[in-house]
């Protein structure tokens, strides 16, 4: 990166940062589901696991990988969503209008809010995950092995790029803050039900379960929840008939099925990878003829 690009997005950065209001709505929906979870939706897991499995031990270790997972997966979706609303403020505020009268090309000033918007993400996605961690510790779970963590950083980085370009997209279309906060709004909303969190998608029907298999959340939730999990699987259902394990990630979204079609990690990677490349695609093609 040159000098200039480096300069905005520090810029952009700070800006953010300082915005506590910003960085605190980002969370919004995390720190729903998790109190959610806290208060009762935990528990409830917990004792129908117990009524179907018996009182294994490793349990509330699972149900809590499972929590965590989610949520990471949630803040990977509106942590750059609220990053990508500085495009909005300087809009409004005309801060771009006084780029465009500076030697700064179109395509650098754009690159620096997406750029920003990734460093963000991953920052808070990070703490994010350390925090999980402790949780999981706290209810007698374990750590993630090295290996389990490092896939997580990266499939978190996937996840973080590949919703970003969703978002940038609609920024370039969102021209007032009014409008861009009831797009957060919407999605804050809806993540939670969008990626099984709130419902596990396997006690839904089939057509909403078709819907949500096909959606990008779902195949980012579940790669996640695969490796997040795996310890916690294995303290659980590593003794028992595979059947048991099979039910539970049909119910409890640690599978992808599309009618009797069982979607493979590679085919929810590629599907984001297709999903962020329309929309980094559609993002240049519209830049190309207008401003941002």
């Amino acid at each position: 990166m040159n000098g200039v690009l480096i300069a905005l997005v520090k810029r952009n950065l700070k800006k953010y940062l300082r915005d506590k209001a910003s960085v605190f709505f980002s969370f919004l929906s995390v720190i729903i589901i998790l109190l959610l979870y806290i208060l009762f939706l935990g528990q409830m897991q917990i004792d129908n696991l117990k009524a179907e499995v018996g009182d294994i031990d490793g349990i509330a270790w699972l149900v809590s990988a499972w929590i965590m997972s989610g949520i990471l997966m949630v803040s990977t979706v509106t942590v750059p969503l609220g990053a990508i609303g500085g495009i909005i403020d300087d809009r409004a505020d005309q801060i771009l209008d006084d780029f465009y009268v500076s030697p700064i090309s179109k395509n650098k000033l754009a690159l620096s809010y997406l750029i920003s918007s990734w460093v963000i993400a991953f920052i808070l996605v990070f703490v994010n995950l350390i925090v999980g961690q402790i949780y999981i510790l706290s209810q007698g779970g374990e750590f993630l092995a090295f290996f389990d963590f490092i896939k997580i950083l990266l499939l978190m980085i996937f996840s973080i790029m590949t919703f970003s370009s969703f978002f940038f997209y609609l920024s370039i279309y969102v021209k007032t803050r009014n409008a861009f906060g009831t797009l957060s709004t919407i999605v804050g909303t809806f993540i939670g039900f969008l990626g099984g969190i709130y419902i596990p998608i396997g006690v839904l029907g089939s057509s909403v379960q078709t819907f949500m298999s096909i959606l990008p959340t779902a195949h980012a939730v579940t790669i996640m929840r695969k490796v997040y999990m795996s310890g916690a699987v294995e303290k659980v259902f590593g003794n028992s008939p595979s059947q048991f394990y099979d039910e539970y990630a049909e119910i409890y979204g640690l599978k992808v099925m599309i009618g009797n079609f069982e979607m493979q990690e590679w085919h929810m990677l590629l599907s984001m990878g297709i999903f962020m490349a329309i929309f980094y695609g559609l993002s240049i093609l519209k830049l190309s003829k207008s401003k941002l």
